[in-house]
């Protein structure tokens, strides 16, 4: 990685000096709105990720008051992909330059550490035109992605074989890792992922965050498949139920990038064995009845069609039909959380006091 060092006060169109400084988790206080992302919130600004996820954040400020910020995540031993997240400019110092110059000097850090690809998200024009003017283009939905000079190729050259891949769990560096995985156009199955939500035309920025805290402690697993170059190529995860009778069953997804399908049962047998663990005894999975390829891995890994839910699916040249495919990992199925660790479960004083009504 290259030592250039970038400049900290650049003038602005305005003719005010705007002082560029970098903060790192973890924030002061005062720094909590620079992050608004409500489901790891803590752990960002607390900075307990930051062993696995770096996170600069950029702060402008004009005449020791502040002006804007933003910040991108990228993974802290690769720093090769990343996503720019909560971007804002005060609003009396709006029109003055200042997210541009926030932007190119984000820009710079990040190719300065060897990043290739940055994405990003937006719904508002004017900050579209923003991004087009530096290089970003309209990738997965509202997303945009910036490719540094020389990685025109990127999804190729990223993406490409590099070596029989290992799985491992997930962790918090992978967020970017996993933006580029599915938001890249292969393999075109209409769902990404089923428990998010997530179709083929839907960016996957904070989908992550969500799938990594619904897998926390024995509520299911999560990992993913890397390449000897470090780059995230597979992932599978799977969620329990969180209800009393459904507790052994858990909700599968899983994708993989085309020059890897042939792991994709690795993945699978991972998150099996992590699901049996946790004494889940079916995994189910919902796929579209068009994703030809993914019924053939799930045949292939024991899997069959347990229901078909016909037209679910719409789309632009008619309808589809949502599969589910499921696979009994053991018929020893026991509830292993009780009735009161759920929603709506009487407390011990409530049960005490039904049981005197009905004495008396």
């Amino acid at each position: 990685m290259k030592n250039q060092q970038l400049p900290e006060t650049i003038l602005l169109q305005s003719g005010e000096p705007l002082k560029i400084s970098v903060l790192h988790p973890p924030l002061p206080d005062e720094w909590f709105h620079l992050v608004w992302w409500d489901v790891i919130r803590d752990e960002l600004v607390s900075g307990t990720v930051s062993p696995w996820l770096y996170t600069p954040y950029f702060i402008g400020s004009i005449y020791g008051e502040f002006a804007g910020a933003m910040t991108y995540y990228t993974p802290a031993d690769t720093r090769d992909v990343g996503v720019v997240e909560f971007v804002q400019t005060v609003e009396n110092h709006r029109r003055k330059g200042v997210a541009s110059a926030l932007l190119q000097y984000l820009i710079d850090r990040f190719r300065d550490d060897g990043g290739m690809a940055l994405y990003l998200c937006t719904a508002n024009p004017g900050a579209g035109t923003l991004y087009e003017n530096y290089g970003f283009r309209h990738h997965v939905g509202d997303g945009m992605r910036y490719l540094a000079p020389g990685c025109d190729a990127f999804d190729e050259t990223y993406f490409g074989y590099n070596g029989p891949g290992q799985v491992r769990d997930a962790h918090w560096g992978d967020l970017p890792r996993a933006t580029a995985l599915y938001n890249h156009h292969q393999p075109r199955w209409l769902v990404k992922d089923y428990i998010s939500h997530c179709f083929s035309d839907t960016r996957y920025e904070q989908h992550f965050s969500k799938l990594m805290k619904q897998t926390e402690g024995d509520a299911g697993a999560f990992v993913v498949l890397e390449n000897q170059g470090h780059r995230v190529v597979g992932a599978a995860a799977a969620t329990r139920y969180n209800t009393y009778y459904e507790q052994h069953v858990a909700d599968l997804t899983f994708r993989v990038i085309p020059e890897y399908l042939g792991q994709a049962a690795d993945l699978i047998r991972a998150i099996e064995s992590k699901a049996t663990r946790l004494h889940i005894t079916i995994l189910q999975i919902q796929i579209s009845d068009r994703d030809e390829e993914q019924k053939t891995l799930l045949y292939d890994a024991g899997f069959s069609e347990a229901g078909r839910l016909r037209q679910q699916l719409l789309l632009d040249d008619g309808t589809a039909d949502l599969l589910i495919y499921r696979k009994h990992l053991s018929h020893d199925a026991r509830h292993i959380r009780g009735r009161d660790d759920y929603y709506g479960s009487r407390f011990q004083w409530q049960e005490e006091r039904v049981r005197r009504e009905k004495e008396n």
